[in-house]
C-alpha cells in the first residue's frame, strides 16, 4: 500500500531560504552607490525555474559565487527573486519595470504574464505610453492590443503627457502608426514638444527647424500633413520656418487643393474610425408604459456604454401635435454633446453648434456634423436647446437600460441638470451608432 502525504515542509523551506545569507551559495552585488550591497540566493533553485540561470551556473562556462548585476537596484532585484522562493508575491509599482525586465531577461515566461497583468490594472491616462513601451519590449500581444486601443480612444489626453513627451524614438513611431482619434494639428504639436525636449536633452538648438527634423527623423513622414486643411498646413509651415523642404510643401499644397493629385509624401486620410453608413446600427429604448409630456425648450439625457461606439444620429420619441408647433418643426436645434468629467476630470465637450432637423414618420432626426467616439465605460451627456411652443408632446416612460444581441449595453443616467428623471423620462429615443 503507498501511502499519499501533502508536504507541506518543503514550501516553507524554500520560503526561509529567501534572502537567506547564511544559507546562500551566491550573492549578487550591486555598486551603485559607495557602498556594495549584496543579494543572496541559492543556484539551485534559481536554475530550477530559470533556464538562464541553468546556464550561468551549470554551463560550460559557470559563474562563480558572486554575480554583479547593473541592470536593476538591490530593491528591484530583491523584488524579482521572490518568484524562486514565495507563494505570495507582492508587486510594487515603482519597481515593476525592472522586475519584467528581469522576468524577460531571465526567461521565467509565466512571471512576465504576471507582470504584465499587475502592469495592465495600474494603467492610466497618464502613465498609457511608458506601459506600451513596456509591453513592446516583453512583447506581450495582449497588453500591447490594450494599450493601444486606450491611446487610440484617449489620443489627445495621452499626447497631453510628460510621458509621451519622453518616450522613444520607437515608441513614438508606433503611436504616429494608430488610427488616432485626435486632430492632426493636435497629434503635430504633441510631436513637436517631444521633439524639443529631446533637442534640449542631446545640448541642440530646439528652435532650429533642422534639429527638430533630425530628433523625429522618420517619425516625421508620419505626421498626416495631408489630412489638415490648408490653413492649418499654412500656419504650421509659418510658424516652423524651414521645418517642410521645397518638395514636401509643395507636394502638401498639391494634395490639399487638388483632390485628384495622389501625394507622394505624406498620408492625407484622415484618422480616426470612419463612420459606415452600411453598418449602422440603431439602438432603441424600449418602452415601459405610456405617458405623455411636452417637449420642452431643454432636452437632456446622460447615459455611458459597455463597448467604445461611434455616435452618429440622434432620434426622437414620436412626437405628436408637431403640426401645431411650427417652431419645433422649422427650427434649428442648439447640441451640446460632452464626457462628464469627475473631481480629477473637467468636462469635455465633443460638440457644440447648431444643427438642423428633418422629420420622419414624427421621429426628429438630428444628424450630426461628425460621429462623435463615445468611449467604453465614460458618462456622456447630450443637451438640447430646442425652439418650441410647447404644443409638442411625446411618449416619455422608457426602461433604463438598451442590452443587444452583439453584447452591446447602453445605459441611461439621472442627470443632476434636469427636473425630471433622465434614466426613465426624455425626448430621445433611439441612437444611430457604428461599433467600432
Amino acid at each position: 500500500m503507498v501511502y499519499i502525504l501533502k508536504n507541506h515542509a518543503i514550501s516553507k523551506v524554500i520560503t526561509k531560504l529567501y534572502l537567506n545569507d547564511e544559507l546562500a551559495d551566491v550573492h549578487f552585488v550591486f555598486d551603485f552607490t559607495d557602498a556594495i550591497d549584496r543579494v543572496p540566493a541559492n543556484k539551485a533553485i534559481l536554475a530550477a525555474l530559470s533556464p538562464v540561470f541553468y546556464k550561468m551556473f551549470y554551463g560550460d562556462l559557470k559563474e562563480g559565487s558572486t554575480v554583479k548585476i547593473v541592470d536593476a537596484s538591490v530593491e528591484a532585484f530583491e523584488e524579482f527573486l521572490q518568484f524562486f522562493y514565495l507563494d505570495e508575491i507582492r508587486l510594487r509599482m515603482e519597481n515593476i519595470e525592472a522586475v519584467a525586465r528581469l522576468a524577460d531577461k531571465y526567461d521565467i515566461l509565466e512571471h512576465v504574464d504576471v507582470c504584465a497583468t499587475f502592469l495592465k490594472s495600474q494603467l492610466t491616462v497618464n502613465n498609457m505610453c511608458w506601459g506600451y513601451q513596456l509591453a513592446v519590449y516583453l512583447r506581450k500581444r495582449p497588453l500591447i492590443a490594450f494599450c493601444e486601443n486606450e491611446i487610440i480612444r484617449s489620443s489627445k489626453e495621452i499626447l497631453a503627457t510628460d510621458v509621451f513627451q519622453r518616450c522613444e524614438k520607437d515608441t513614438l513611431k508606433r503611436i504616429l502608426q494608430l488610427d488616432l482619434t485626435c486632430n492632426e494639428v493636435d497629434l503635430f504639436n504633441a510631436c513637436l514638444l517631444w521633439a524639443k525636449k529631446a533637442c534640449i536633452e542631446n545640448d541642440l538648438d530646439e528652435h532650429r527647424a533642422k534639429n527638430i527634423r533630425l530628433q523625429l527623423g522618420d517619425c516625421f513622414k508620419f505626421i498626416r500633413f495631408g489630412a489638415m486643411t490648408i490653413e492649418e498646413f499654412t500656419s504650421i509651415a509659418m510658424s516652423n520656418h524651414g521645418l517642410f523642404t521645397p518638395e514636401e510643401f509643395q507636394d502638401t499644397i498639391f494634395a490639399l487643393t487638388s483632390s485628384n493629385y495622389k501625394p507622394k509624401i505624406f498620408n492625407r486620410n484622415p484618422r480616426g474610425f470612419t463612420w459606415n453608413e452600411e453598418n449602422v446600427l440603431t439602438c432603441k429604448r424600449i418602452r415601459e408604459n405610456t405617458q405623455l409630456k411636452h417637449v420642452m425648450g431643454s432636452e437632456i439625457i446622460r447615459f455611458k456604454s459597455n463597448q467604445t461606439i461611434l455616435l452618429g444620429k440622434i432620434i426622437s420619441a414620436t412626437t405628436y401635435r408637431m403640426e401645431a408647433d411650427d417652431l419645433l418643426r422649422h427650427s434649428d436645434v442648439q447640441l451640446i454633446i460632452c464626457e462628464i468629467g469627475d473631481h480629477s476630470h473637467p468636462e469635455k465637450i465633443h460638440y457644440d453648434g447648431d444643427t438642423s432637423i428633418s422629420w420622419l414618420s414624427h421621429k426628429a432626426h438630428i444628424v450630426l456634423p461628425q460621429p462623435i467616439l463615445i468611449k467604453s465605460k465614460s458618462v456622456y451627456e447630450i443637451r438640447l436647446k430646442l425652439q418650441t411652443s410647447n404644443e409638442a408632446m411625446y411618449d416619455y416612460s422608457w426602461k433604463p437600460t438598451i442590452e443587444m444581441e452583439n453584447g452591446l449595453k447602453i445605459e441611461f443616467q439621472r442627470s443632476p441638470a434636469a427636473m425630471y428623471d433622465t434614466s426613465s423620462y426624455g425626448w430621445i429615443s433611439d441612437f444611430a451608432i457604428n461599433t467600432v
